[in-house]
């Protein structure tokens, strides 16, 4: 077995160039007369709906629902543009169409003023003259090419600017209407939660303008612009102010913890005294300080007063079950032995048994800030109700603000499917629709989806869950044992699931001192494997990228045939790259691989932006340095090259744009050695892209594992050592036994006399 590599290049860092942009109608695309006055028609109701109504904003909500999965820059750019301003500066929000999957369109909001509107009016007047009067009423691609525009008859300056004109025909080519927002959905429950468009108003000066009495309609804040509702409130607030409601959803989360029967073992387990290890924390329901562990377990009830009033003869048997399983799950279940030792636990008992999640939210966060030195943590928490289509869920992106800004990591629980009776597959509960976080699904022995499992995707196209590990079903034999109050028990659930791998990414980042970035490319990478693009794909949305090995030394180590390297670095411009990698080759001076990559980076996210959730977006490409200079990608991910259009439906369906995890193969029918371009090298390419910005605001951290496979079973790695130390770059063995060894010596206290 080849041991991991770990690799330090030298990045390149390029700011994006200044190259004008020609925005043209797409292929098929057209904007007709008809469809100008459609618009016009649309501006002059929603006008006469604001005036007919009390006044409550300064500006104008409205819907631009467009006619496809829209990219950013093919965002509206004229309509609706404030002075001094882009139009991409008044989007509050965005959600998809009520269509079935793969047919969603975009439909995002905008605040304007009344003398934004009138002004698109206007230039939408100009326009309509323009089509009538030099195009026969109707656009095409056509009339955009660079011999028409300089044909004399095309007098745009007769009109007006002609940026404007073009502008205005583009913008109105991809979009269907623009409304008044009106956001429903089907909740149960009889309080929830209401999400409000950000305006110059907060949240609670609208209530104060509203006169809501906080004594006959309770409401408790969760955020500036969250509250919770009860359905008298609720219908107050629709009747007065619909357009401001941007997301309903359900406030309460449960343990997702099956009711069994639970087959007991002897209670004859023994456990050596805790050294040095290091510490997971877990946040679920309490646990029993009388177990054979507890002295691993820095237990705290943490409830509040009524809280431990309920709590007082409740069982507490989840979080000991979960906890179990970090502690000594591998004693527990032998054929489960990882290789990972044991872990010491910080356990937080935050509930009996459910909790509202605005109240889960505020104790993790409170308690993630109270224990910085804890940098894996495990939530085996969820609700029932499925995740919305159109935005990420109150706890899910309250996982992913604190894992964006603070080095730690969520492991989340796939959630399990509680129903007696099952028609179809349910989603994943909140907050397994966390992007930042690691989220378990569970899978039987064979392989094979367990019985209760629930599906991703998140928000139509994000890849949840990511992994899937072994957490048991319903038939005893495929069972996994933990340690409950009284008994070792038999359980199964995701809930059992996720703790797994929170071990492994403990002794990744704990152990062996791998960034977060890096450790968690490395769980997906070990799921995906090469199996991935021929089979796994095709249930993702219920296994993620596949399943994680058991043994960690499986993640550590690769056949003797593989080249297994990670690299790590920081996007602090547009492009971050390094094309120099020194792949070896072979007499023919070709090269005799295969390749595969994984990427993970933990980027700001936005509630607030709906669906175009993600804030920063980190493309990558991998593979040969052509003749060109540039890099054949093992993706063929072409988005970002000069003069190669790629729809934004494509883009997030094959290349994962906006997505914070990318898998990338190659994976050849007939494995053959692969040219060298004249000698030329292989290189890897960041490409980073805000969502609202042009410019980059921050540095963003990432983490690539590269495998490469020889196809004819020759082991090239002293080869490829070589090559990179002669470069300067310095390449790390990652010998897993050293690493304990080390971690070990680093932990030892010394007693100076």
């Amino acid at each position: 077995m080849n041991n991991l590599l770990e690799v330090k290049v030298r990045y390149d860092h390029r700011k994006r160039g200044n190259s004008p942009i020609f925005v043209n109608l797409k292929k098929d695309g057209e904007t007709t007369v008809q469809k100008l006055q459609k618009l016009q028609e649309n501006l002059r109701t929603i006008i006469r709906y604001y005036e007919s109504t009390p006044k409550y904003l300064k500006g104008y909500l409205i819907d631009v629902n467009y006619n496809d999965i829209i990219a950013k820059s093919k965002r509206i750019s004229e309509l609706l543009r404030p002075g001094g301003k882009q139009t991409n500066d008044v989007v509050v929000g965005a959600r998809f169409s009520n269509a079935s999957d793969g047919r969603e369109n975009h439909i995002i909001t905008y605040y304007v003023d009344e003398e934004t509107i009138k002004n698109t009016l206007e230039k939408l007047d100009v326009t309509k003259r323009f089509l009538v009067e030099k195009l026969d009423g109707k656009a095409v691609p056509e009339n955009f090419n660079e011999s028409t525009e300089k044909k004399p008859d095309l007098d745009y300056e007769t009109y007006s600017s002609k940026k404007i004109i073009r502008n205005i025909i583009v913008d109105c080519s991809v979009v269907e209407s623009v409304s008044i927002p009106n956001v429903t959905a089907d909740i149960q429950r009889e309080s929830f939660l209401l999400t409000f468009f950000q305006t110059e108003y907060s949240l609670s000066e609208m209530l104060e303008e509203l006169k809501i009495d906080q004594y006959r309609y309770p409401y408790a804040f969760y955020g500036r612009d969250t509250i919770s509702v009860s359905w008298d409130l609720y219908r107050i607030l629709q009747d007065k102010v619909p357009y401001m409601i941007s997301m309903i959803s359900s406030d309460l989360s449960q343990v997702t913890l099956e009711t069994i029967d639970k087959s007991k073992q002897k209670y004859e387990q023994n456990i050596p005294r805790p050294l040095n290890e290091p510490t997971i924390g877990v946040i679920d329901n309490l646990f029993d300080e009388g177990v054979y562990f507890a002295e691993w377990v820095e237990n705290t009830d943490y409830l509040d007063e009524f809280e431990f009033i309920d709590g007082r003869d409740v069982s507490r048997d989840h979080g000991t079950e979960v906890t179990s399983i970090i502690v000594d799950g591998p004693s527990l279940n032998p054929w489960l032995d990882d290789g990972c030792g044991r872990f010491k636990v910080r356990h937080f008992g935050v509930c009996v048994n459910r909790i509202s999640v605005p109240r889960l939210v505020n104790k993790i966060r409170k308690i993630v800030n109270d224990n910085p030195d804890i940098h894996v943590w495990n939530l085996s928490l969820g609700t029932d109700d499925e995740i919305s289509k159109n935005f990420i869920s109150y706890d899910g992106s309250a996982l992913d603000e604190l894992q964006a800004n603070k080095n730690i990591i969520f492991v989340v629980a796939g959630t399990n499917d509680n129903r007696n009776k099952k028609e179809g597959i349910l989603r994943v509960g909140s907050p397994a629709d966390s992007l930042n976080a690691v989220v378990v699904n569970s899978v039987k022995r064979n392989g094979l989806p367990a019985s209760y499992t629930r599906q991703g995707t998140v928000l139509s196209f994000f890849n949840k869950p990511d992994v899937s590990y072994y957490g048991g079903d319903y038939e005893e034999s495929e069972r996994i044992r933990a340690c409950s109050s009284k008994d070792i028990e038999e359980v199964y659930g995701t809930s059992f699931a996720s703790p797994w791998i929170a071990r492994k990414l403990s002794f990744l980042i704990d152990i062996m001192g791998f960034p977060r970035e890096v450790a968690k490319a490395l769980i997906i990478d070990s799921a995906a494997g090469w199996e991935f693009k021929i089979s796994t794909y095709r249930i993702q949305s219920q296994i993620g990228y596949g399943i994680v090995p058991i043994k960690i030394s499986d993640i550590l180590k690769s056949d003797n045939k593989e080249i297994r390297f990670v690299l790590y670095g920081t996007a602090s411009s547009y492009i971050t790259s390094n094309y120099s990698i020194p792949v070896p080759r072979d007499s023919d001076n070709k090269y005799p691989f295969i390749a595969r990559a994984a990427l993970c980076y933990f980027p700001q996210c936005s509630r607030a932006q709906g669906v175009d959730y993600t804030s920063r977006e980190l493309s990558l490409r991998f593979g040969r340095v052509n003749r060109r200079g540039e890099i054949d990608d093992i993706n063929e991910n072409i988005q970002d090259e000069a003069g190669h259009a790629v729809d934004e439906r494509k883009s997030r369906k094959e290349f994962r744009k906006w997505e914070n995890t990318k898998f990338i193969s190659k994976v050849l029918k007939k494995n053959r050695a692969l040219n060298s371009y004249d000698e030329r090298l292989w290189g890897i390419s960041i490409v980073s892209k805000e969502r609202l910005t042009t410019s980059m605001t921050s540095n963003l951290n990432f983490g690539v594992v590269v495998t490469l496979r020889e196809i004819n079973g020759v082991n090239r790695i002293q080869d490829f050592i070589t090559a990179c130390t002669l470069r300067g770059w310095i390449v790390n063995e990652i010998n897993l036994e050293n690493k304990l060894t080390l971690y070990n010596k680093n932990q030892e206290e010394i007693i100076l006399e």
